[in-house]
Order: structure tokens, then sequence, then C-alpha cells
């Protein structure tokens, strides 16, 4: 007996293994996916400038990381990714409202708090954001044999209101099943926001805000995710680097205890050994 809407997922050409190098960046939502692939012992970079909400200041994060754009960001990373040294690209959009410095027209990655009157605020076009990633794709993506993979984040944004917020989760949605039906060899989609409404509808797997994912939700989204685009192999693989980092994790009351060393330096060499063998 079924008590939700099953989503069905697809790999498509998608396969993530522990020798991808990974690039995540997007919202919120790409901290939490992202920070699960790194116990699971995948090499990736998460969010380097801090989270991106719209998909035009990800695309900039790509393409143009000046010093305008990293005014605008969370952080600045002391050593900028080179995007075209990874071969997998995961961009979780979050919405497709954007505000642009009124000086400048530039679309910034966050406000920082600053005065409304600095900026303008509109609501990007389908078009709009697939004509960006088409020539990025075109320039970029393709030529490096890449693969891109993309998602819409399933947290909501109340501010803007519940019928705003949908208008622009499916400005999302839209651009991001024409990239894949444009270029269906280097993109993908992957259904979290899906998989947040209809599998997860209940208010139990949300946080006490009633917007964003609870830690379930996410784990629950986080294995239908492994489970689409990992092997068997690599999923064992998954299981024992996040055994071993939880055992990394946990903070004894003696942390001076000789047995306490001898277990975290035995499990330190154990994730170098098993890093070694994916590497060779």
């Amino acid at each position: 007996m079924e008590f939700s809407t099953k989503v069905e997922t697809t790999a498509g050409n998608i396969g993530i293994v522990h020798t991808n190098r990974i690039l995540l960046l997007g919202s919120c939502f790409t901290d939490n996916i992202g920070q699960r692939m790194l116990a699971g012992g995948f090499e990736a970079t998460v969010n380097p400038w801090g989270a991106l909400y719209n998909p035009m200041s990800i695309l900039d994060a790509l393409t143009r990381p000046d010093d305008e754009f990293c005014r605008w960001s969370q952080r600045v990373p002391d050593q900028q990714p080179q995007p075209e040294s990874y071969n997998l690209l995961i961009l979780t959009f979050g919405t497709a409202w954007v505000y642009r410095l009124r000086e400048t027209g530039r679309i910034v990655a966050n406000c920082k708090k600053q005065p409304a009157t600095l900026f303008s605020r509109q609501r990007l076009a389908v078009d709009e954001i697939v004509d960006a990633y088409a020539r990025y794709i075109d320039r970029h993506v393709m030529p490096c044999n890449q693969k891109l993979l993309l998602t819409v984040s399933p947290i909501r944004h109340q501010s803007d209101g519940m019928h705003a917020n949908q208008l622009s989760k499916a400005i999302l949605l839209m651009a991001a099943d024409t990239l894949c039906n444009r270029y269906p060899d280097h993109v993908a989609y992957f259904p979290a926001y899906e998989i947040m409404m209809d599998e997860l509808r209940d208010y139990r797997f949300y946080a006490d805000d009633m917007l964003h994912p609870s830690p379930m939700a996410v784990e629950y989204i986080w294995q239908r995710f492994s489970a689409t685009y990992c092997s068997k192999h690599t999923l064992a693989l998954v299981h024992e680097f996040e055994k071993l980092n939880r055992t990394l994790a946990h903070r004894p009351l003696d942390a001076g205890n000789p047995e306490y060393q001898t277990l975290k330096s035995a499990t330190e060499q154990r994730i170098k050994q098993l890093k070694y063998a994916i590497q060779n």
C-alpha cells in the first residue's frame, strides 16, 4: 500500500562515481546535498561563494567571478575554482526573482541588507535563462565533455507570496526542462522540488519555519538522489565513508583517551586507504 505519490527519477546520461570531480553551486539546498556528498567520500567543491539563489548569479560564478560579483557574494574563496577542471556540475536554482544594481544593471548574488533603493527587482523569463545557459553549454560544457545536473530547490520563498513563489518555481522548471531537451547528452534534471511537494507534502517533513525541508526530508531526498545516480558499488563505498566520517565526527568526553586516539588514527588511515584505492 502506497501512502504518497511516487516521483519517478531517471539517471539519463549521468552516473556519479568517486573519481568524479564535482562542483555544486546554488541555493542553500545545495549545501545540504553537497555536505552529504563530502561525507560519502566524493571529491566535491560546495558553494565556494556561499549560497547563490538565482540562475544568473550561478552563471556569473561559472563565467566571470570578478570583484563586483565577489563584493555581493556571501564569501570569497581563497582560491577560485576553475569550472572547466570539473567533469560534473550540479546546479540548484532557487528563485527566478533577481535584484539589479540600479547604477550598473548587474544582477547581484546577495543584497547584503543594503538599502532597497540601490536595486531594481524583476522576475527572469524562461527564455532569458535558457539563452544564457545555452551559450555557456555550447562554449564550455560541450567542448569539455562535462555533464550538467540541474535541480530546483524545494525551499519556498514566502516573502514573495505563495503565488509568486509558484510562478518563480514554474519558470525555473520550464528553463531546466528546455535545457534538458535541447542538450540530452549533457544536461539532466533531478526532481528534488517535485519529491518535496508530492512525496513529502506533509508538514512533519518541514523545519519549524514550515518552509525548509527537515533533516529527515533532506536525508530522504539524498537517498533518492544517490540511488538514482550511483551504482551499487558506489553506494557501498558511500555507506562506508559515511560510517567512517560519523566516527571522526564523534566528540568523546576525553579526547586524550588512548583508546579514542587509536580509533581515530585507524579511522583516518582507513579513509586514506579507500581514497587511494579509488584513485588507483
